[in-house]
């Protein structure tokens, strides 16, 4: 009796050369995968510089409804929003004071004493006058020590 089709030995050879395109994938994925997890992670925000985000994060809040709240002639709601945007910059002009960095706790204090004076102030207008005294000294700090989302300078 004749055999037609392929042996075992053949059979196997084929079935092996079948799975190197697999195994080339497979290996590739592995690699790039290794490559992924080796890649330096984003470094880790000390907690002091977690809690100047936070601080900032509240002041920025706080003076935008401010901004609001004066824009709607509320005198109370923009008062008690600049009330807050002074007390977080003043939290982060110790911030600064502690870091050794006198230009930022300036630029912190005049912010803090800009939103006092909003707070403190008894029209819209008066208060529109004291909250604009405040941004430059956000430009003039984030310039110094930012860089996008990453703090520099320290």
């Amino acid at each position: 009796m004749v055999r037609t089709g392929m042996s075992y030995g053949n059979r196997h050879a084929v079935y092996a050369g079948s799975m190197r395109p697999a195994t080339i994938v497979i290996t590739v994925f592995a690699f790039g995968l290794a490559g992924l997890m080796a890649q330096d992670q984003p470094p880790q925000i000390p907690p002091e510089l977690a809690q100047y985000q936070t601080w900032m994060k509240a002041a920025a809040g706080a003076r935008g409804a401010a901004m609001k709240s004066i824009q709607a002639k509320n005198v109370a709601a923009a008062a008690a929003s600049a009330k807050t945007v002074a007390e977080n910059f003043d939290l982060m002009a110790n911030f600064w004071k502690s870091k050794g960095k006198a230009d930022a706790q300036a630029f912190s204090e005049t912010a803090r004493d800009a939103a006092k004076a909003a707070a403190a102030a008894s029209t819209p207008e008066e208060q529109q006058a004291a909250m604009q005294k405040s941004g430059p000294t956000c430009t003039g700090c984030h310039n110094i020590y930012r860089d996008g989302n990453n703090f520099k300078g320290l």
